[in-house]
């Protein structure tokens, strides 16, 4: 089943690596950034994080970031960060089920193409890949729930914080 824009957004009830518990319908009545990034060995994926840091502290939306990183190794990529919002760990042992459930499979061909671009750009930055601890060809996804738990946003592709911050702000 596709998930789209105006359907209820499928709950969950997790443990996050730096949070505790965290679910879905702790949420209501405010609105809700989902992030499905692919793993933190991934250089895109620590960029598109920073990018989420730097965006969490310009807005008062809730943020709950999934990584397919195992969660010993996403609670050692948090070391360096002050993260204010959870971190779930969805590795594959779980079957990637919540990203089975948001309908996040494997990425596009424009996706695809979108990361072999940015590949350069950030190892300029610094960016090194580390250990495939998820499926190398999982698409990234974003989507924003609302204070009733619809989904008003859904974009599967690459994180791109401008436009999430736009379409927030409108």
């Amino acid at each position: 089943m596709k998930i789209e824009v105006g359907d209820n957004a499928p709950d969950f009830n997790l443990e996050s690596v730096n949070s505790g518990k965290v679910s879905l319908s702790n949420f209501r009545g405010r609105k809700v950034i989902l992030v499905f990034g692919r793993y933190f060995g991934c250089p895109v994926c620590q960029d598109d994080f920073d990018a989420l840091l730097e965006m969490s502290r310009k807005t008062d939306e809730a943020i709950v970031y999934f990584t397919q990183s195992l969660e010993g190794s996403a609670r050692k990529y948090l070391e360096d960060y002050e993260v204010t919002f959870p971190v779930v760990s969805i590795p594959k042992t779980s079957g990637y089920q919540l990203y089975k459930d948001y309908n996040v499979g494997m990425m596009g061909f424009n996706t695809m193409l979108g990361i072999l671009r940015r590949s350069g750009e950030v190892k300029k930055k610094g960016k090194v890949h580390g250990d495939y601890e998820g499926r190398e060809s999982q698409s990234p996804a974003d989507f924003v729930v609302d204070e009733n738990g619809k989904i008003v946003w859904a974009n599967l592709g690459l994180f791109d914080a401008e436009k999430l911050m736009n379409y927030l702000e409108s």
